[in-house]
């Protein structure tokens, strides 16, 4: 599962590194728009019993290994609209950090062999989807501050897949038809590492389609 204190929780830091962001043009890959992914969520309730996203986790890791569903959290923001100065908004106003960008997060683990491999997906009304990820991906991925700004200032192409230093866990950029910004995380826990990881989350972000 993705753990709340390294999510979504004292981002404030995270939009700082790198709230700028490329803008979303057309690639490879499944797509979502900021709708389709507050429905999925909403729907899915406050206590899902299955990922909203329907991943085919086995047909994305090489072999033949068993894979079971696991823990699913989803989190809305209590608004549509984010704020003008979405930093401004959590450091003056006390607004989370989902609220301030009026973003969608779908959090789904799948036990394979032992194992949790986590997804996660970040849909935003605004650029710098991934930038909610920061926590986890440098906890995840054992990357200090620099490193960290390294890797949220070369953010994918919507279509492609960036892995961290060390091949621990891949970011996949997602299309967004309409206005907004999307972002899967893929934390493997080891099961796949680098080039293997990389086609892991290429194929699972083709799978997308909210």
């Amino acid at each position: 599962m993705v753990h709340k204190r390294v999510s979504l929780g004292g981002v404030l830091i995270t939009a700082a590194l790198a709230m700028a962001g490329c803008p979303a043009r057309d690639g490879a890959g499944g797509s979502v728009t900021l709708d389709g992914a507050r429905k999925a969520a909403v729907d899915a309730g406050p206590s899902p019993a299955t990922c909203p996203i329907p991943f085919d986790v086995p047909a994305a890791l090489p072999g033949d290994q068993a894979v079971e569903p696991g823990t699913v959290e989803v989190e809305t923001s209590t608004t549509t609209t984010p704020a003008a100065d979405p930093l401004a908004a959590q450091r003056n106003q006390g607004m989370s950090a989902l609220d301030a960008v009026a973003g969608v997060s779908i959090a789904c683990g799948y036990d394979v062999d032992g194992r949790t491999v986590d997804t996660w997906l970040v849909a935003t009304a605004g650029p710098g989807a991934v930038n909610l990820m920061a926590p986890r991906i440098a906890s995840a991925a054992g990357l200090d501050m620099t490193q960290l700004r390294e890797f949220l200032a070369r953010p994918p192409e919507p279509g492609e897949v960036t892995v961290t230093p060390g091949g621990d866990v891949a970011v996949a950029r997602i299309r967004v038809e309409g206005d907004g910004d999307a972002s899967l995380l893929v934390d493997p826990d080891g099961v796949v590492t680098g080039d293997a990881l990389r086609e892991m989350a290429k194929t699972l972000a083709t799978q997308i389609d909210l």
